[in-house]
């Protein structure tokens, strides 16, 4: 029979890091992930609770349409995830609100077209601080090697569940 060596330097290192009983509530994924996205949501909308500025679903709107411009309504919602009833209203309340005016699609009568409006132009740019400023928490006090894995991981959940299509 042969002989049971003792573990390697790695290994030892390996079984060590393992997380004991209280660091497993750290490795609640779904969980922080939920809390952590719903945390981020309201102080994105806390920024935009002035005149000036749009909500963090109005801001996805106006940040696709400016790469796709004249995009139909399904189009942008697919792209946002959002339901078709969900991304109507989205719609609605931004052409109240003069962020958006929407035209009936040449080809297709009953399918509707979004363009940003002037006003949407300049919301755009007060999210655009708000965004530099939220990337710049996200990103405070993690390497960039840090980064990177995370970028990998939230990738890998866009490939591990793929969009509904």
């Amino acid at each position: 029979m042969p002989k049971r060596r003792p573990p390697a330097a790695a290994e030892t290192a390996a079984a060590a890091k393992k997380p004991g009983k209280g660091e497993a509530a750290e490795r609640r994924l779904y969980f922080l992930l939920n809390v952590g996205q719903r945390r981020v949501q309201r102080w994105i909308d806390a920024r935009a609770g002035d005149s000036a500025s749009v909500s963090a679903a109005q801001a996805g709107v106006l940040f696709y349409l400016l790469h796709h411009q004249d995009a139909l309504v399904g189009e942008v919602g697919a792209a946002l995830q959002l339901s078709p009833s969900s991304m109507t209203g989205l719609a609605n309340r931004m052409v109240t609100a003069g962020l958006l005016t929407r035209r009936a699609d040449a080809d297709d009568g009953r399918a509707t077209r979004l363009r940003i409006t002037a006003a949407g132009h300049k919301a755009m740019a007060r999210a655009r601080d708000i965004l530099a400023d939220l990337n710049a928490l996200l990103h405070d006090d993690f390497t960039e090697a840090e980064l990177d894995v995370v970028a990998r991981w939230l990738g890998h959940l866009q490939n591990r569940f793929p969009a509904e299509t």
